[in-house]
């Protein structure tokens, strides 16, 4: 098959998820077009190599505000720009496809890239979208919002699981759309569970979109002495090669899909943003984590929420990180399972793939 597989760029957080479905589609010899932006796109090309095709197409920007007041300040500005970048992608796919032949696109949280022409398939976590002021009228008209594109994908897949849940009410408990209509296929991760010795005490992981990754990454390095044992910091910069050590700490712009996966494997203690993508990866390798959610992204404060009430995690707003006392905190929760299976999940996700393309 010739599959367009399309990839939100808001942080690498979805570029990353995708990757194992990519390789397995890889494998079988399908012939894939990769259509994202910025550093997820720079990841997935050192990822997978340049023996398959990219094209950079802008996608839509996302909503941060630093408060309640300002979230609904900048709404009004936001949606005449999601929906112009929207018609701008949804053009450029017609433009190639009117070029090229495609049996199938794959969109992972974008909802311009999709065509009536062929089949196309819908990846999120986010069937119902969060307002700052939990206003349950507003969230129900979200999930309108979804529903109205929906109906452009021919199947909408969730990478969670129906019970036992990761993204709690963004997925679950939904007041508009049938729930029985969505795949549940289980968690999505590029990352699987190693039996490594857990040798480093802190993994320090900066990723999401600017101001807010160099914000926190100068929050971080100015507290990052008062640690003690061994230390890694990575900084989520794909354009960059800038890595230094000293006698204990070691910071990376940047790591390949296998040193991420060891380093994560051997950590005893994650700090990083609460994205959907990280708590997705830690369910897989397990463990206990900080969790700082970016301000302004509803969504990530919702989840650290959730996780924090549920005793995965703990967290804290970025303007008050006090790291030895957070960390404190953070060793009395329960951590993260380690016991999902993303094999299962990708054969999920294969079979919803091939049953759609027939």
């Amino acid at each position: 098959m010739r599959i367009i597989y399309s990839i939100c760029s808001w942080g690498i957080g979805h570029a990353t998820r995708s990757l194992p479905v990519i390789r397995r589609l890889l494998e079988e010899d399908n012939d894939i077009t990769i259509i994202s932006h910025d550093r997820s796109l720079f990841l997935l090309q050192r990822e997978l190599g340049n023996d398959i095709k990219y094209i950079d197409i802008p996608d839509y920007p996302i909503l941060i505000s630093e408060d309640a007041q300002q979230f609904i300040a900048k709404t009004f500005i936001y949606w005449p720009l999601f929906i112009r970048n929207m018609w701008n992608g949804f053009q450029r796919l017609d433009e190639i496809l009117s070029k090229q032949s495609y049996d199938l696109i794959i969109s992972d949280g974008r909802y311009d890239m999709y065509s009536r022409r062929i089949p196309s398939i819908f990846i999120s976590h986010q069937m119902r979208i969060m307002n700052p002021f939990r206003i349950h009228m507003l969230e129900k008209g979200s999930e309108l919002f979804n529903l109205f594109f929906f109906k452009r994908f021919k199947e909408v897949i969730v990478p969670d699981y129906r019970d036992d849940n990761f993204s709690g009410a963004l997925s679950h408990n939904l007041d508009k759309i049938d729930e029985d209509r969505i795949h549940y296929v289980g968690i999505l991760s590029d990352f699987k569970k190693r039996d490594l010795p857990r040798n480093i005490d802190y993994l320090i992981s900066i990723t999401g979109p600017e101001p807010q990754r160099s914000i926190l990454e100068k929050k971080i390095l100015s507290q990052i002495n008062d640690l003690d044992g061994n230390i890694v910091l990575t900084r989520g910069k794909t354009e960059n090669e800038e890595d230094t050590s000293s006698d204990n700490i070691k910071i990376y712009s940047y790591l390949s899909k296998e040193e991420r996966e060891e380093i994560l494997n051997r950590s005893k203690m994650i700090i990083s943003r609460s994205g959907y993508s990280t708590i997705m990866d830690l369910a897989v390798i397990g463990g206990k984590a900080l969790m700082i959610p970016t301000p302004g992204q509803v969504e990530q404060e919702y989840l650290a929420r959730y996780h924090h009430n549920k005793g995965t995690c703990y967290t804290v707003d970025q303007n008050n990180i006090k790291l030895l006392e957070d960390i404190e905190e953070a060793e009395e929760t329960k951590g993260f399972p380690g016991n999902c299976r993303v094999e299962e999940t990708v054969e999920n996700i294969l079979d919803i793939i091939y049953s759609t393309s027939l």
